[in-house]
């Protein structure tokens, strides 16, 4: 399987090294269905840029594509997926709060299905260091989700595979640039039938997260003009 994988990265100059030197270490020990790395670095203000090319050097296919300003998750994770070229396409966080290791399982889920999306609370799942609190805000969100018929995705993993012509057609007219991009994606995905394959994984919380409750809340209030902007767009399609 020839994949592209994309790591999305802001301000990342500590957490990045040690989860390139981990893809580093696994294409060593595995057969390499890697065919492509590429890091998109979003208008950071650190030296996420100059590390990870560091870092990346001595690994086949590596790249670093600069976004010149900040513009968001959202922007960095469309910028990789239109610039990659494997036939299967798959982001990952630069915190390494999923391990490389989890590679195979979304390989074997893109097996069956258009999409496959990693998910911390099915049966199966490990999460680690996982506080209460985002636990409850995660729980509340997973509910409200539902609402839309995503309630069995969790949209906010940031470990999501696709077929590229999938990926392509999903991203290439990205309204939402920051954090919820995923959500926009998997309602597109669910609106034009494509099949979701969603998969177990080993989850470990990282410090450093950009993501707080308090955003995630936010970003709530957001999600219903989201969906309905969405609605409109694609039914316009469907005519």
């Amino acid at each position: 399987m020839n994949v592209s994988l994309i790591i999305p990265a802001y301000n990342e100059e500590e957490r990045i090294v040690p989860f390139i030197a981990s893809i580093e270490q696994f294409i060593e020990n595995k057969s390499n269905i890697l065919h492509e790395i590429i890091v998109v670095n979003d208008g950071s203000t650190d030296a996420t840029k100059h590390v990870a090319e560091e870092a990346g050097k001595s690994i086949p296919g590596f790249t670093v594509i600069s976004l010149q300003q900040n513009q968001g998750k959202g922007a960095a994770v469309q910028a990789g997926v239109l610039a990659a070229k494997g036939d299967y396409i798959v982001f990952m966080d630069a915190d390494g709060a999923t391990a490389i290791d989890e590679l195979p399982k979304m390989m074997r889920a893109l097996e069956t299905s258009d999409i496959a999306i990693g998910n911390r609370w099915m049966a199966g799942a490990k999460a680690e260091r996982h506080s209460l609190l985002r636990q409850l805000s995660g729980f509340m969100y997973r509910n409200y989700m539902a609402m839309f018929g995503l309630g069995n995705i969790d949209t906010m993993c940031g470990f999501k595979g696709y077929k590229n012509h999938i990926a392509k057609s999903l991203f290439k007219d990205l309204q939402e640039k920051r954090w919820l991009f995923d959500t926009e994606i998997a309602y597109r995905a669910i609106c034009r039938n494509h099949s979701v394959n969603n998969f177990p994984i080993d989850w470990e919380s990282k410090d450093g997260s950009k993501l707080d409750t308090a955003t995630l809340l936010k970003s709530a209030l957001q999600i219903f003009p989201l969906i309905l902007s969405i609605r409109r767009t694609e039914s316009k399609k469907s005519v």
